[in-house]
């Protein structure tokens, strides 16, 4: 019992810790294994038996809470000291979960949540009950695969008979479900939409009509964009570019992490959308070839991120930013070298009027 209640103190001190971590999935599948130390009082000829379950998430935008899970464990063939025959237990949680970033690819969490549990042959401690949960854990994101190794300890709480334990797991968390671009904007923006050309271009009139497509829908046609590839959402000039700001910000191998040199540029940015008050910015990030397409585009995300709240920091509101990742899809020099490697690590800014 002294452990139990070691163990609840520990969870309890860190469930008001603060982060916001970037989220870039709209769902997480874990399964897991656990133990469970119970009460020695409980009647249970083991008092340390094993489990099995799954749980799937769901990540959460603009909240105090990282996600929201519904967790499902079964113990089988438990067995009581007073019983023939096996007995299992069957539990549902509904939990909130806060994420606490320790570095790029460890986090720390805490959880809560309420449950039910479901005994077969119901003797002494273990019945029929509602649950409640609580514990803290850590987890790793192995990088370029996009799963996480999750580990933590949660104390168990039945209402019935104040039954007491306390559980630990190891799962692997899953990505499921990728979200749209624009979920990955850390705060919703009106919708822009474009004016159709008031005027035919001259350049227009001297052409043969052959096509009226336009791929990236920025209003101007295909064979007079001279920028084909022009980021949705952006206003452009009458050859389909807009006006883009390098940041000049690298990131090191592997991170999102913006670097402390770069806070100076950052800032002079920020002064200067301060200064032009209808400005606003599309933040779009990049990888090297380095890893997975998949694990890139993720990481880009990131990146894309972490500079709009670096903006966001200097006071630019957030109806002004938006961020996109391009993972590794539109390098400007070799990823052959290290050097190419460095400079395909970047973000450049979009800039409306």
């Amino acid at each position: 019992m002294k452990k139990i209640l070691l163990t609840s103190l520990l969870c309890a001190s860190s469930i008001f810790a603060a982060s916001d971590p970037s989220k870039t999935y709209s769902y997480e599948v874990t399964p897991f294994a656990s133990g469970i130390l119970t009460d020695s009082k409980a009647g249970l000829e083991n008092d340390n038996y094993f489990n099995a379950g799954i749980s799937l998430a769901k990540n959460l935008d603009d909240s105090f809470i990282n996600q929201l899970e519904i967790a499902y464990m079964r113990s089988q063939s438990v067995g009581y000291e007073k019983t023939t025959g096996n007995t299992n237990i069957n539990r549902t949680f509904l939990n909130a979960v806060k994420r606490f970033e320790l570095t790029d690819r460890l986090a720390a969490y805490g959880l809560a949540g309420i449950g039910y549990q479901d005994v077969t042959q119901e003797l002494d401690k273990h019945q029929d009950s509602a649950v409640f949960n609580y514990g803290i854990g850590l987890r790793y994101d192995i990088p370029y695969y996009g799963i996480a190794l999750k580990g933590d300890v949660r104390h168990l709480i039945a209402v019935k008979e104040n039954q007491n334990d306390v559980m630990y797991t190891l799962g692997l968390g899953m990505p499921l479900g990728k979200k749209y671009k624009e979920d990955q904007i850390t705060a919703k923006i009106p919708e822009v939409v474009e004016e159709p050309p008031k005027k035919i271009f001259e350049e227009e009139k001297s052409l043969p009509i052959v096509s009226n497509d336009d791929d990236d829908n920025d209003g101007v046609i295909n064979r007079l964009d001279k920028c084909p590839n022009t980021s949705p959402g952006v206003k452009v000039n009458k050859d389909g570019c807009v006006d883009t700001i390098d940041l000049s910000i690298n990131f090191d191998n592997n991170s999102a992490e913006i670097k402390s040199m770069y806070q100076n540029k950052l800032e002079k940015f920020a002064n200067m959308m301060k200064d032009n008050k209808t400005m606003s910015a599309v933040i779009e990030a990049h990888t090297d070839s380095k890893g997975s397409d998949a694990y890139n585009q993720t990481l880009s995300d990131r990146r894309a991120i972490s500079v709009v709240n670096a903006l966001k920091s200097y006071g630019i509101e957030s109806s002004r930013l938006r961020a996109i990742g391009y993972g590794e899809t539109q390098p400007i020099a070799t990823n052959d070298t290290e050097e190419g490697k460095a400079k395909n690590r970047r973000v450049t800014a979009l800039i409306n009027q």
